[in-house]
């Protein structure tokens, strides 16, 4: 997923450069250029980045809930918060059901620090007890 969408990110950016530059040089020149303006395809582009990013924060949630308590339970939330900040910068924002599952991924993230929080607790606690 993340290959294709940064596939599909630098495609995107070298179309609007392209036809940005494209769009100045005819204008100095008054070529007609409105014609070069963006029909929607960039915004249609960026909304299915958006679902593209929901779906992968949920496989995340998914998958941390079958590996809990896992070695890899933390690279594998910052490699979904890493995404998915990819997406919103290049989308503009989240819809809700994507915050949602942020948000999910955020509360996922917090009980594993509490969680690790308490048994560096019961270490000390441990340590002191000797």
């Amino acid at each position: 997923m993340q290959a294709l969408f940064e596939k599909l990110e630098h495609g995107v950016y070298s179309l609007s450069r392209v036809r940005d530059g494209a769009m100045n040089r005819y204008r100095g020149y008054q070529i007609p250029w409105e014609w070069m303006q963006d029909t929607g395809i960039v915004s249609q582009i960026k909304i299915q980045s958006v679902k593209l990013a929901r779906k992968y924060l949920r496989r995340v949630s998914s998958e941390l809930e079958a590996t809990q308590g896992g070695p890899d339970e933390e690279e594998l939330m910052l490699q979904g918060v890493r995404f998915a900040f990819r997406v919103h910068q290049f989308a503009g924002g989240f819809d809700g059901d994507t915050m949602r599952a942020f948000q999910e991924i955020k509360e996922k993230a917090n009980a594993l620090q509490s969680q690790r929080d308490q048994q560096h607790l019961q270490q000390q606690r441990l340590a002191a007890g000797r």
